[in-house]
């Protein structure tokens, strides 16, 4: 009996295990696949309001998302919160999976204040990497707490402390055996509240790493 009972534990371990295999592509097939029927099901008109849309194709996409995120290790801790991220990889997705549908629940007029709604956030995404600071400095440590972040310092010895907010270009260069080396780092500041200073304060962000 208790031989049966660890061949099914093993069983459920190694499916759980599986189940965390599939890559961030396919997780997106499959919520693109699962949004794509959702969507048709509703059987949106073009004459429907947009709000009335809108939230239909939101709770399609929220479904599918808390259905599949367990099955990618990209998407298993991302939350409502991401939603936004989410949208635009499913979306992008749909675009070649269920165009013909999707696009015929929306006006002509839509269509343009989404387009021109995207271009703003371009624009203003391309305006705030202008913003973007960089430095040169050695890695000196790296730590996992509440919030990630990466000790290093400059050539002037001056240490200086980078946050790690999100997926950014060059993170796989942030591990041990890159300690001691040189790199640019590109970041951005921001305003965090301090409890122990009882004040904002400013906080450097990192964007993107290169090695030297």
């Amino acid at each position: 009996m208790r031989k049966i009972i660890l061949i099914a534990i093993v069983l459920a371990i190694g499916n759980s295990l599986n189940a965390q295999k599939k890559s961030k592509k396919e997780a997106v097939d499959l919520m693109a696949e699962d949004t794509c029927e959702c969507i048709a099901k509703k059987k949106l008109k073009a004459s429907d309001s947009t709000e009335e849309k809108e939230m239909a194709l939101g709770l399609c996409l929220i479904t599918s998302f808390n259905e599949h995120k367990g099955k990618s290790k990209y998407y298993k801790n991302k939350s409502l919160n991401d939603i936004e991220e989410i949208g635009q990889d499913v979306g992008e997705m749909m675009a070649t999976m269920c165009a013909d549908d999707f696009l015929s629940i929306f006006s002509s007029e839509e269509l343009v204040d989404i387009i021109d709604d995207d271009e703003d956030d371009i624009n203003g995404f391309a305006n705030s990497k202008e913003n973007d600071l960089s430095i040169e400095v050695e890695l000196v440590s790296m730590n996992n707490d509440a919030i990630s972040y990466i000790n290093a310092k400059d050539d002037f010895d001056k240490n200086h402390i980078f946050l790690i907010t999100e997926e950014f270009e060059g993170y796989d260069l942030l591990k041990k055996s890159n300690f001691g080396k040189s790199f640019n780092i590109t970041f951005k500041e921001i305003e965090l509240f301090d409890l122990s200073e009882k004040q904002y304060i400013t906080k450097k962000v990192i964007t993107k790493i290169e090695a030297l």
